[in-house]
């Protein structure tokens, strides 16, 4: 439970810093500030359905198979915010708006569902509100963004956030089941001679 609720945290982070910061990158970058607020008019629209969609998604392909490229998508999409700002092209910022707040806004369901899964529905309420606790950390994502934002400059400030995102699907990759012994193979007996 200690990983699940250290991965939420790095990556609830990191969308909590997207959404206190893409305007204020946008608006740097020289786009109208109306159109940064439809940028981030629409992240919260993909936010929104991107969080039933993952969970479609996760029935078919697994939770933790999603889980992992739900951290890697926003990761690479607050490289993508970066790059599109310093070019200057605002289709791409707005693509990559949307696509940070789809990964922003997946990987709740995908702890939800995680957490069911691995320690099973007796208790999930609780066990679900220890691993959402990790909110309250994460809610930091704008305070500490804005010290960074003004130690090294957006680009620096994005370039963490892609990587601490990008590193929490690293850390999920050692999430498991608890109490569940790994799968082993089982080699017979083999027959005495001289037997049938």
């Amino acid at each position: 439970m200690a990983l699940m609720w250290f991965c939420l945290a790095c990556t609830s982070g990191v969308n909590i810093f997207g959404i206190a910061f893409q305007v204020d990158i946008g608006e740097d970058a020289g786009f109208a500030a109306g159109i940064v607020a439809t940028a981030m008019s629409l992240k919260a629209i993909v936010n929104g359905t991107g969080r039933g969609v993952i969970g479609w998604l996760s029935d078919l392909y697994g939770r933790k198979q999603c889980l992992l490229h739900v951290c890697a998508i926003l990761g690479l999409a607050q490289f993508g915010i970066i790059w599109s700002a310093e070019i200057k092209n605002l289709p791409l910022f707005l693509l990559f708006s949307a696509v940070s707040g789809f990964g922003g806004g997946a990987i709740f369901p995908m702890f939800a569902a995680l957490t069911a899964d691995y320690f099973g529905e007796n208790n999930n309420a609780t066990n679900y509100g220890m691993v959402y606790s990790s909110k309250l950390v994460s809610g930091l994502g704008a305070g500490m963004g804005a010290v960074v934002v003004g130690a090294w400059g957006y680009n620096g400030a994005f370039t963490l956030a892609g990587c601490i995102s990008i590193f929490a699907g690293f850390v999920a990759l050692f999430l498991q089941p608890p109490g569940r012994p790994e799968n082993k193979r089982v080699t017979p007996n083999p027959r005495p001679l001289g037997e049938g």
